[in-house]
């Protein structure tokens, strides 16, 4: 499978992301270079106040994303 093919599977559900102001983001779609990502709750307690970016979409490299979800 192509890297596009596995991401296709994994849209809609969220997983750890650094370039998130939350540290979380759900895949929302695949390109064959860029893929856009929108920022999720944090899940930790301490950091509450970055709930505000919730809902805010980015792009991030296709091959990125496909390292959050697989590796």
């Amino acid at each position: 499978m192509t890297r596009t093919q596995d991401l296709n599977t994994v849209i809609g559900k969220d997983c750890s992301c650094n370039q998130s102001p939350t540290l979380r983001a759900k895949l929302i779609s695949v390109g064959k270079h860029k893929s856009i990502l929108q920022v999720t709750a944090t899940m930790y307690s301490r950091a509450q106040w970055n709930n505000i970016y919730v809902g805010k979409k980015f792009t991030l490299d296709t091959s990125t994303v496909h390292n959050m979800y697989f590796f």
